[in-house]
């Protein structure tokens, strides 16, 4: 039996506070926006919330290219450089992102007649995605810097302040001003905007900008972005874009995909989990791999607690989701259900691959990370094409069930030499890049 001294001593230990704060924020952040999930499929049409879905996809889609490697980088630099270097390499790392915006926002103006007709998209997201996709890139970097440093109040403060600026300002426009999917995504872009100003004020302060800008830097950063963006991009290719292969294959006007979208959503809450857990444990992962006696125990039992959370977590998901889904929904919607338990179980095989992905990251296995990542992009489209084609919503939910659990076996198969270690006490092979 667990003794009460046993039980105070781990309430009122700073790591299981820092865990405990970091959790609540991303589950808080993302309890708001599904909580909210009512409000929004009762005052949205189906086809408002599927051109939402493909707008916050085709950022997701163009982040890689806008953060170059950059915000993985930084994550593991911070714990390497002095913080002359850290700034030097920050300043410098900022140029890479500013360019391939400019850049963004010319080939989505050539590009405005095919996203226009093939995918419905109205005209203004010709420079809305660019945009709002290069503020999400500077508020995820200031949140990781905070991250770092190990503030969880402060990183508590920011994220769930931007969220509540977003979310207030579209029931406002929606409700008062009727505004429809333009008044969801104008509260996305001003709290963007307001982060902005935050995040320039935070990095005078704590005097990241005007570093040295070397040539060196850039040259590292570029040959480094390529398996970075090889990479997100393939996490596009399986979580994202078997939303567009439905807009493209169906002629509803993006209705059905806002019934899939709201499964995915649901089920988008074991990566949520997963997202809280490693906002806390990949930095304490990565600053034990910096020490110069690693400690491979107290990674094994990080390791240990995450595939357990996570296990956990999917048990909770599909016992209880289907409650929520069925009593807190519209019923336009629910026969995304039908899709939901296949998609959550398939995230969770992505949740786990990850983990063991992170390693490459770390240790910056760059033709590896190239190799795997082209191989999950092919597997995850090839099998989008062929479901969703022949089934529907339905076919892109076993699409994504059977594509993440191939990731997740390739996944182990690729990363058992630096990762034998979780499972027997030995050290992993070579790690040289």
């Amino acid at each position: 039996m667990i003794k009460r001294d046993t039980i105070l001593k781990y309430r009122n230990s700073p790591a299981v506070r820092s865990l405990g704060i970091y959790t609540f924020t991303n589950f808080f952040g993302k309890g708001v926006a599904f909580l909210l999930l009512p409000y929004f499929t009762h005052v949205l049409t189906k086809s408002d919330i599927g051109l939402i879905s493909l707008f916050s996809s085709a950022i997701i889609f163009l982040m890689p290219f806008i953060s170059m490697g950059v915000l993985q980088s930084a994550s593991t630099d911070y714990f390497k450089l002095s913080k002359a270097d850290f700034r030097d390499f920050f300043t410098t790392g900022l140029l890479l992102p500013v360019a391939v915006f400019m850049l963004s926002l010319l080939l989505f103006y050539l590009f405005r007649d095919t996203l226009t007709t093939r995918y419905h998209f109205p005209l203004s997201f010709t420079w809305l995605i660019p945009v709002v996709t290069f503020l999400s890139f500077l508020s995820q970097h200031v949140i990781n810097l905070i991250r770092n440093e190990e503030n969880p109040g402060l990183f508590m403060k920011t994220v769930l302040g931007r969220l509540f600026i977003e979310i207030g300002l579209a029931i406002v426009l929606i409700s008062g001003l009727k505004m429809a999917w333009d008044g969801r995504i104008t509260g996305i872009l001003v709290s963007y905007l307001a982060f902005a100003v935050y995040a320039v004020y935070f990095l005078l302060n704590r005097q990241y900008l005007f570093g040295k800008i070397k040539k060196e830097v850039i040259k590292e950063e570029l040959l480094f972005s390529v398996p970075i963006v090889t990479m997100q991009f393939s996490v596009f290719c399986m979580n994202y874009s078997d939303g567009f292969f439905l807009s493209r294959f169906t002629h509803d006007n993006n209705a059905e995909v806002g019934v899939y979208s709201i499964a995915c959503v649901f089920g988008s809450i074991i990566i949520t989990l997963c997202s809280a857990l490693l906002q806390y444990m990949l930095p304490r992962i990565y600053k034990m791999l910096s020490e110069p006696a690693i400690d491979y125990k107290g990674i094994r039992k990080l390791f240990r607690v995450y595939i357990g959370i996570m296990s956990g977590g999917l048990v909770l998901l599909l016992v209880f989701v289907p409650l929520a889904y069925r009593f807190m929904i519209h019923e336009a919607y629910l026969p995304g259900l039908n899709y939901y338990y296949l998609i959550c179980i398939g995230y969770f095989f992505w949740t786990i691959a990850y983990l063991f992905f992170s390693f490459l990251l770390y240790y910056r296995h760059k033709r590896k990370i190239i190799g795997l990542s082209a191989a999950f992009a092919c597997i995850s489209l090839t099998s989008n094409y062929f479901f969703v084609k022949n089934m529907g919503s339905q076919g892109a939910a076993i699409s994504v069930f059977c594509s993440y659990f191939v990731v997740l076996m390739i996944t182990l198969i690729f990363t058992r030499k630096q990762m034998g270690f979780i499972f027997k006490k030995a050290q992993p092979q070579n790690e040289s890049a």
